[in-house]
């Protein structure tokens, strides 16, 4: 008897931190079937739910912690204590004092490495993440996360548009971070268009609700469903306005929609989703807007042929071998 009970706790400390393989787990269920152990697995997720919510202490001589730690577990205690409950909880206490050290130990001592994801020019990417957020990266994007992602933050990195679904978590806020800007979430869909070598950042706000950070993490604004927020590299001010959002969100789904834009900044989207190069004869004809919709699956020439139907344009066309297609755009 004294045997199990023992086992028992050995496999309640590693059920405690979520180490128990499948043979242990089917022995830990069998041995809760007893009233008492379940008595005792309830007490001991208190534990460790109040160890839990006592904040680290630093500057603690870590190498003596440990070995008093050690000096006590190499003792037969469980013989030393009177009666059940307080050798259960000394037990459960030091035994998640040492899984809380060595889980401590390895995330200071591993080294962050990074997933690095690059979507060329005429590609779209699609991944889900470990813990369930969904991610659209449209052309010419680069997005990274760390390998302790899910663990103990959920922070990922982008360097052009994105669309996030993201999976709800209270306990670890979803934080991108672009090279001006943190956006933070606990679940939501939202859209971020923020290139390195444009001069705006958009945030595009469809579910949900997202807090717009400075990189250091203090809080800027707030953003409710249907609502943009433009930032200016140049004067880092944002200003925020409603908007419909499949304008910005559109592009996953193939949908491309143009209100009112300028020709030149149309230009470079579609040197990005196509990956050619577009020239203009005159500068001039850059300011030129439009308003309507593309579809993304059609051929390029197809698309710039809709747009010169709706603007003063003519385009000439030159096929490159191992080179980028060059589009020239001229007045008509």
């Amino acid at each position: 008897m004294e045997k199990e009970e023992k086992l028992y706790w050995d496999l309640l400390a590693k059920k405690l931190h979520s180490e128990l393989d499948e043979s242990d787990q089917s022995y830990f269920d069998k041995l809760s079937d007893f009233e008492g152990n379940q008595q005792i697995y309830r007490k001991a997720e208190q534990i460790k739910d109040g160890l839990n919510a006592i904040k680290p202490v630093y500057g603690i001589d870590s190498g003596a912690s440990w070995n008093r730690i050690r000096r006590s577990t190499s003792r037969n205690f469980v013989a030393r204590f009177a009666t059940h409950a307080i050798k259960y909880a000394a037990i459960i206490l030091i035994s998640l004092l040492i899984g809380n050290y060595i889980h401590s130990f390895k995330r200071s001592s591993e080294p962050i490495q990074y997933a690095e994801i690059e979507v060329l020019n005429g590609q779209m990417g699609h991944l889900f993440l470990f813990d369930g957020t969904e991610v659209w990266l449209n052309s010419g994007s680069k997005f990274k996360y760390p390998n302790h992602f899910n663990k103990n933050e959920r922070n990922v990195y982008l360097d052009g548009e994105a669309y996030f679904k993201v999976a709800h978590n209270k306990e670890l806020p979803f934080k991108v971070k672009t090279e001006n800007v943190e956006v933070e979430v606990l679940g939501t869909s939202f859209n971020i268009s923020a290139y390195r070598s444009e001069q705006n950042q958009l945030i595009v706000l469809e579910k949900g609700s997202v807090q717009i950070n400075q990189l250091n993490g203090e809080k800027l604004l707030k953003l409710c469903p249907g609502q943009l927020a433009e930032r200016s590299n140049k004067t880092k001010q944002i200003q925020v306005r409603n908007v419909i959002t499949n304008k910005y969100t559109g592009w996953k789904n193939g949908i491309i929609v143009f209100e009112s834009e300028s020709l030149g900044e149309i230009a470079k989207k579609l040197e990005r989703w196509y990956n050619v190069e577009i020239r203009f004869e005159n500068e001039n004809l850059k300011q030129y807007r439009i308003t309507g919709t593309l579809l993304r699956n059609k051929p390029i020439d197809q698309t710039i042929k809709a747009i010169e139907l709706l603007s003063p344009i003519k385009y000439e066309y030159v096929i490159k071998t191992n080179q980028k297609d060059i589009i020239t755009i001229k007045k008509k």
